[in-house]
């Protein structure tokens, strides 16, 4: 799965398109960031890079949420 596709639609929302090699194209037409076929990911817009950065720490803190403190149980004593 290429890198930009998961901060799909985070992108769309600022006016970004991702296509299906991962690329993305500001609202102009211009590529505003890419994956190379090592999986390296570059950004030549800076807005783009931060709108994921953004979205990533979003994504973070609603995984804290869902992550419930569990403790460990009693042994039966015997």
């Amino acid at each position: 799965m290429p890198f930009y596709t998961k901060y799909k639609a985070a992108l769309a929302k600022h006016g970004y398109t991702v296509d299906e090699w991962g690329s993305v194209w500001d609202e102009r037409g211009n590529q505003a960031a890419a994956e190379d076929r090592f999986g390296n990911a570059y950004a030549n817009d800076p807005n783009v890079t931060d709108i994921c950065t953004k979205e990533e720490s979003s994504l973070a803190s609603k995984a804290k949420k869902v992550v419930k403190k569990v403790t460990p149980n009693k042994k039966a004593e015997e």
